[in-house]
């Protein structure tokens, strides 16, 4: 019943602010305007590009104290025109804590519907314990519950009872580790180690089918503690090298990501697309506001 009110109640509400779910709100606005390098007929990078017209392929939405209120991406994976709306992201908090998040689709002309809703649960001491996901297309649910160590830092990620991610960290609470088990199997895992500016990961697939591969990510850092660059590259085998370039203004917020590729461990990189990143808003950010703004794109 309770499922039913609730899919009523976001079919009203598409069909009469369905135009406003797209619409700016809050006092911080960013957008995200992505272009790639196109290839000739012999696979060679020219300094052609998409995106002319410099189009967003998602914009999000804070409020005054870096709280991400919405997310809109637009092109489909089967028509990437930057006009059309994609996904639609409304997150609601309840004393400045997550506790719902809607999701809405388009279809391929302009029609927005809902299509799930996200749940999440906390316990006396405030921390996140699960999370459920009501499909509205199907009516189906799915829960995912948390675990944590002493130092409260979530430790597993549980999906299903034979199948979950784990983390573990060290003694300065730094990840060390993160494993993928399923059916109770070790699948594959992150191995970390750290050095002044740089974090190195080895990861390591378990399969035991004669394809399984070794590959190596170094992230390095600036003195403020953002992402400069990561690398990931093959070990066990030759193959696709990438490396991705982080560009920070003089306060310290994020205004431009480079992705770089190889095919090969002889060959050298090539710059394959970008993104450039312009921030909306009328107010003086501080450090604490860019720190939400850069995790909000995705960078921490």
């Amino acid at each position: 019943m309770k499922k039913t009110f609730f899919l009523i109640s976001i079919l009203i509400a598409v069909n009469l602010y369905g135009q406003e779910l797209t619409k700016k709100v809050g006092s911080i606005e960013i957008e995200l305007i992505g272009h790639q390098y196109l290839r000739n007929d012999d696979f060679e990078l020219t300094k052609k590009k998409t995106n002319k017209k410099n189009r967003p392929f998602e914009k999000i939405y804070m409020d005054s104290n870096g709280i991400v209120l919405k997310k809109v991406t637009f092109g489909k994976h089967h028509n990437t025109d930057l006009r059309l709306t994609d996904k639609i992201k409304i997150y609601q908090y309840k004393n400045r804590q997550l506790t719902e998040i809607v999701l809405y689709e388009s279809d391929y002309v302009k029609n927005v519907y809902p299509f799930s809703k996200t749940k999440l649960k906390y316990g006396n001491t405030g921390i996140l314990i699960d999370s459920t996901t009501y499909s509205i297309t199907d009516n189906s649910s799915h829960k995912i519950k948390f675990e944590y160590d002493e130092n409260s830092k979530k430790n597993k990620t549980i999906l299903y009872p034979d199948y979950y991610y784990e983390r573990n960290f060290d003694s300065i609470n730094r990840l060390k580790s993160f494993k993928q088990i399923f059916e109770n199997k070790l699948r594959w895992e992150w191995i970390y180690a750290y050095s002044d500016n740089q974090r190195i990961g080895t990861f390591r697939t378990h399969y035991n089918d004669g394809e399984d591969y070794t590959k190596l990510e170094i992230v390095s850092y600036n003195e403020k503690g953002n992402r400069t660059e990561i690398e990931e590259k093959q070990v066990s085998r030759d193959g696709l090298k990438e490396k991705t370039k982080f560009f920070y203004n003089q306060n310290g917020i994020l205004q431009k990501i480079e992705k770089h590729q190889s095919y090969s461990n002889a060959e050298e990189y090539g710059l394959q697309s970008f993104t450039d990143i312009k921030i909306k808003t009328k107010l003086n950010l501080d450090d604490g506001l860019i720190k939400r703004i850069n995790k909000a794109i995705g960078t921490e």
